[in-house]
């Protein structure tokens, strides 16, 4: 039996590949230990083994490597040795116990006895095999090493144990470092204690990685993979498991592109097709109406359908973070009611609270590793969706004035203390943000007093605790509350509105978009949306850096100046992209840039009372009936709006040319 699977193994080997690579390997080893002072006691050699392809080829050899792959690690291990002696690979190769083969699984058969679940976790019921487990990494260590291999000898002469490379010590997978490393290992001829020859010690990289069930998030149901071998140790008293990863698989986050247009959507779309505006616009008007009516917060709802479509960006620049938007209004619990809702719109949302750290905590580790642990904040374990941190206001200003920090360089620096590290020199390590981060804030919680708001002429609307530095780091900032009314008299003066035309219109005049739209369809066509790429056209890449480069220069020569974020050019172009998505387009249009500039000219509208296009904000519509708001009305001050923006680049960024498409 033994011989029959050795020779399995040696013709499957074959028939992968492997044994050239091993040949390969052994002859580069050779090369290595032929100008060595000393002879290497350990030789280690991966190779790539997989069990489907495998039990295809022997049934019986591939269900010893899925159900017990320490005695599979037996077999690879006396092929490996007879072929180097054999082929007479590496001289320096003596017993069989000075080979180290570490089997590489990279897929696992796609049946639930191979899946190991989190919550179902027990040392008493899990076997000593590979399993495949999904999970969210909510902390690591700082690397540490581990002993691979050691050698040891009988300090007896005339013994048989004192040969080199009769005791050998191999690191298995999930052991400890007390399973290599111990000082009362005993001779099994002669019952001396054992002497370790340090120089032979081969040394290896490890991290201690703690994991979360994906159903501890809401949301997160996309997160890395593994495989690995689970070990548990009995040790005074104490039971403890370990997985050792064998092979890491990290789950890009893709929106099925397999998945269809609802067919409301579908209608909405095909019915809007006359105007490139309207159909973004009517998603927007239809969006959260159990929140609040439609027209209620029309550009909140608008900007936050954008967030939700840059959320799962395929771009892999390093900017390919999302949008950020922060909402400022009086009526808060309005505001946290919607970006709620919408958290439940995301597919990964961490919705952030007091009771968590943001940003990264480094605690000691509790494995008895001697380093720290790394513990992911919120924003970390947002990667690739969205993170709600409620009211800004509410924050600590040192709490604020990091997440400032934060969103400037779209990353957390963590600074490890020197006790944690081997050289005694404080490290930090970089750990990139990729997420769309909402939040909301009261301007009226802070009122500046009389001398500092006569001084700020332009200011028309506050921010209450929240920085006006902090307040530039966000994407997309959306002013609820009217110039004129107070933001609560407003919404309700809306609301109001909204019952009575419903209450005074026929059944069949009822129909609106959002009756027609429910929570499924959205979540449905934003997982269509996610999947697009659409590219810059050269028309809106001119308009966008026309803008900026007018805005940057007559905002700071005027009379009137205000600051204009550096940043703007990058916010424009993601904002633009995102309204090509959301409005199912493949390139990113004229019109695409259009909007977008409109809403960032708004939001500075918003922020410092002076517009250099004449913009008016609007952070709600009266219409109650969609169709009088998305009439030609729109697009003709849509072209109006074109026509400004044209004059303003051929005024102050005359030295800008129409860049030509490409072939």
């Amino acid at each position: 039996m033994q011989n029959s699977l050795e020779e399995s193994t040696v013709e499957y080997l074959d028939r992968s590949g492997a044994l050239q690579k091993l040949i390969q390997d052994c002859q580069t080893r050779a090369e290595i230990e032929s100008r060595q002072d000393k002879p290497s006691a350990v030789f280690r050699f991966v190779l790539t083994v997989d069990p489907v392809d495998l039990v295809n080829f022997d049934s019986t050899l591939g269900n010893l490597v899925l159900h017990y792959p320490l005695d599979a690690g037996r077999i690879f291990q006396d092929v490996v040795y007879l072929s180097i002696k054999a082929l007479d690979l590496i001289p320096q190769v003596e017993s069989r116990n000075q080979i180290l083969v570490h089997l590489s699984i990279p897929t696992l058969p796609s049946l639930p006895s191979y899946s190991l679940d989190l919550r179902d976790l027990s040392c008493q019921a899990v076997e000593q095999r590979y399993f495949q487990f999904e999970g969210i990494v909510s902390s690591m260590t700082n690397v540490i090493q581990y002993t691979q291999s050691a050698r040891y000898q009988c300090p007896e002469s005339g013994c048989v144990g004192s040969e080199p490379y009769i005791y050998i010590r191999l690191h298995t997978a999930g052991a400890s470092e007390s399973r290599t490393i111990r000082p009362d290992f005993e001779c099994h001829y002669c019952g001396n204690i054992l002497e370790e020859d340090v120089s032979c010690r081969v040394l290896a990289d490890k991290r201690v990685v703690k994991m979360m069930d994906p159903a501890a998030i809401p949301g997160l149901s996309w997160s890395p993979g593994a495989e690995g071998i689970p070990t548990i140790d009995r040790c005074r008293g104490d039971i403890t498991m370990s997985i050792e990863a064998n092979s890491i698989v990290k789950h890009v986050v893709q929106p099925s592109p397999s998945v269809a247009l609802p067919d409301s959507v579908a209608r909405l779309h095909q019915d809007r097709l006359g105007s490139p505006y309207s159909f973004a616009a009517s998603l927007a008007f239809a969006f959260a109406s159990s929140v609040s009516p439609p027209g209620a917060y029309h550009k909140l709802k608008l900007s936050m359908l954008l967030s939700l479509v840059s959320t799962h960006s395929n771009d892999k620049s390093k900017d390919g973070g999302g949008l950020h938007v922060m909402a400022v209004g009086s009526d808060t619990l309005l505001l946290s009611r919607l970006l709620t809702y919408c958290t439940a719109i995301s597919s990964r949302c961490v919705h952030h609270t007091v009771d968590k750290h943001l940003f990264a905590k480094v605690t000691k580790d509790t494995h008895g590793t001697g380093t720290c642990s790394i513990d992911a904040g919120s924003l970390l374990l947002s990667h690739g969706g969205c993170c709600f941190l409620g009211d800004l206001g509410q924050m600590k200003k040192d709490v604020q004035s990091s997440l400032q920090g934060v969103m400037e360089k779209d990353a957390v620096t963590v600074q490890i203390p020197k006790k944690y590290e081997d050289s005694g020199v404080l490290q930090s390590l970089e750990l990139p943000i990729r997420c769309s981060i909402w939040a909301y804030t009261d301007p009226n919680t802070c009122k500046k007093p009389a001398s500092i708001a006569a001084a700020d002429l332009y200011l028309q609307q506050e921010l209450g605790n929240v920085s006006k530095t902090l307040a530039d780091c966000f994407s997309l900032v959306c002013y609820m509350d009217g110039t004129s009314e107070t933001g609560d008299m407003y919404a309700e003066s809306l609301l109001v509105e909204d019952i009575l035309n419903c209450a005074m219109l026929e059944e069949e005049d009822l129909e609106n978009v959002s009756e027609l739209l429910s929570t499924e369809d959205i979540k449905q066509f934003l997982q269509v949306a996610c999947c697009l790429q659409p590219q810059l056209t050269p028309t809106a890449e001119y308009l966008i850096q026309g803008y900026f480069v007018s805005s940057r220069r007559l905002r700071s020569n005027n009379i009137q100046s205000c600051p204009f974020p550096p940043t703007a050019l990058r916010t424009l172009t993601a904002v633009a992209c995102a309204h090509a998505k959301l409005s199912l387009r493949t390139y990113v249009a004229e019109e695409d840039a259009l909007m977008s500039i409109y809403l960032f000219e708004e939001s500075v509208t918003s922020r410092y009372g002076y517009s250099i296009l004449g913009i008016q904000p609007t952070p709600h519509f009266r219409h109650g009936n969609i169709v009088q708001y998305l009439g030609k009305e729109n697009d003709t001050q849509m072209e109006h709006f074109h026509l400004q923006l044209l004059r303003l680049i051929s005024s102050h960024a005359q030295d800008l040319t129409l860049r030509q498409p490409e072939e």
